[in-house]
């Protein structure tokens, strides 16, 4: 009975842990796939371009705030973990959605921002005017100083893979790893307090706040996690130099 118990227990395990990458595959690509499907909608099918930024906005938020969640589901195969673990999870989930962001959505408009705002009707510049119309146009003028906001998060995300690679190499023993990726938690902190702050303290000049998604979803929920997860990330790295540090 105990071993057939404990072999039925390790099929619910081993299931779930199939349950939950495939969850994350799923959500990974959703957050993906969303921008290129929402240009498909608008210019393929004639969907409304107002609805369908809002619709990918909200969708793309959940999407990763579901992301994030998934090292803390009600699992068996996560019962045994501990709340290190789950945070660490957590984490490198994020570290790969941020980096990422910064070396392609953001890379990209530094590179093509002045294509981008003379094709508002192009279906590739829709990819980022989903975000431009009523979330924050001052994309749509590449002012110096979100020019160089975005600059600091590309810089960002190369120390962040940087990190990343040492860390694998390491196996998660280098201290160097860690305090890199506690640094791009830093640059995250000073450069979206920027982003927000010279925004709200104008009188949200760029944002129509008359939309509930406009400001609430695109500008600060979202961009709002930005200023959340650099605060786990280096609780995170605090914990790991304490493990790291110690003989």
């Amino acid at each position: 009975m105990t071993d057939s118990g404990s072999a039925g227990n390790g099929q619910r395990a081993r299931l779930d842990v199939s349950r939950l990458g495939g969850a994350q595959l799923a959500t990974i690509a959703v957050i993906a796939l969303s921008l290129p499907a929402g240009a498909v909608a608008v210019f393929g099918f004639d969907a409304d371009r107002g609805t369908t930024a809002d619709a990918v906005s909200t969708l793309f938020f959940l999407a990763i705030v579901v992301l994030l969640s998934t090292p803390w589901w009600p699992l068996d195969s996560l019962s045994g973990r501990t709340t290190m673990d789950r945070v660490q999870s957590m984490c490198f989930l994020w570290f790969g959605l941020t980096f990422t962001t910064h070396l392609t959505w953001e890379l990209f408009w530094l590179l093509l921002h002045d294509p981008i705002v003379r094709s508002p009707d192009a279906a590739w510049a829709y990819l980022w005017w989903m975000y431009i119309d009523g979330g924050d146009l001052r994309y749509a003028t590449a002012d110096p100083t979100l020019v160089t906001q975005e600059i600091l998060s590309v810089l960002n995300g190369v120390v962040g893979f940087t990190g990343l690679f040492v860390w694998w190499r390491s196996r998660g023993r280098s201290p160097v790893a860690t305090l890199l990726l506690m640094a791009t938690a830093v640059v995250h902190l000073y450069s979206t307090s920027v982003y927000f702050g010279s925004e709200i303290f104008d009188g949200f000049p760029n944002v129509e706040t008359a939309s509930f998604v406009d400001l609430w979803i695109k500008f600060l929920l979202l961009n709002g996690l930005w200023l959340v997860m650099p605060w786990v990330v280096l609780w995170w790295g605090w914990k790991t130099l304490q493990r790291q540090w110690t003989p």
